[in-house]
């Protein structure tokens, strides 16, 4: 019986084609190994973006109380408010308000040191509406006058040192509502003291509507703006817990607008 020899031929020279597919050229596992570091640095600065949002404080829940209304929670755990050292950040995730179904304030209603505001009208569904957020700090809540802290303790001169900051503007084209936006140490604020105490100041957040979208400058003026008062506005309060027992506060009441009332 005749075998065949499987050993390869010395004489016959090698095919290179016979080993790119067993085999990674030098360039190829450079380029696998760029884009494996390019997702190491992605995935760390997701993390590193993810903790500078929760670092020193999870976040606090309050209810958003009805339009210009004491003691009617519109919406449970609508607003929310993180605490850092640094400053905070404010959140109000809301059922966008039914063009028409709601007190409108007029364009008068604006704080002496506020720019005109153009007229306000109801919107509609083909129509969408401005509306503004704003957060209201008080430094020093256990200053405040009457125990309740409310727009009298707004001011460079008030012993609570309040103060207010426009933290976001929207058209809202659709439901929900949402409005967020951070607060920093050493920013001015839109009027009143700044915020020196964001651990332990007491915070109101409040939705100011300004009606019907305009375009140009008017549509600037309403994004970037107060216009109305309490009266007309959604809100809600944080109440610090280093200031729960010394003034007797209770935090069962979660919708708090009312501290925000206009006298």
């Amino acid at each position: 019986m005749t075998q065949t020899s499987t050993r390869p031929d010395p004489t016959v020279a090698p095919d290179p084609s016979a080993r790119r597919g067993s085999a990674r050229s030098p360039d190829a596992l450079l380029r696998v190994m760029a884009a494996l570091a390019a997702l190491a640095l992605v995935a760390l600065a997701l993390v590193a973006l993810a903790l500078s949002c929760t670092d020193g404080d999870e976040g606090e829940r309050s209810d958003v109380g009805a339009q210009g209304d004491s003691d009617t929670a519109l919406q449970e755990d609508a607003a929310s408010l993180v605490r850092r050292a640094d400053g905070l950040h404010a959140e109000i995730d809301m059922l966008t308000p039914a063009p028409g179904r709601y007190e409108y304030p007029t364009s008068d209603l604006v704080p002496r040191w506020a720019a005109p505001h153009p007229p306000v009208n109801p919107g509609a569904s083909a129509a969408p509406e401005a509306f503004t957020g704003w957060l209201f700090v008080f430094n020093y809540p256990e200053r405040c006058t009457d125990g309740v802290c409310d727009l009298d303790d707004v001011g460079t001169d008030t012993a609570a040192l309040g103060g207010s900051y426009q933290f976001d503007g929207r058209i809202a084209s659709d439901d929900p509502l949402v409005l967020s936006g951070p607060i920093r140490l050493g920013q001015d604020p839109a009027s009143g003291a700044r915020l020196e105490d964001p651990i332990g100041a007491e915070v109101h957040l409040a939705v100011a509507p300004h009606g019907r979208a305009f375009v140009g400058p008017d549509g600037w003026r309403q994004l970037n703006g107060p216009v109305g008062n309490p009266t007309f506005w959604w809100a809600a309060s944080f109440v610090p817990r280093s200031t729960t027992v010394e003034r007797g506060r209770d935090l069962t009441r979660r919708h708090g607008p009312s501290l925000l009332r206009s006298r």
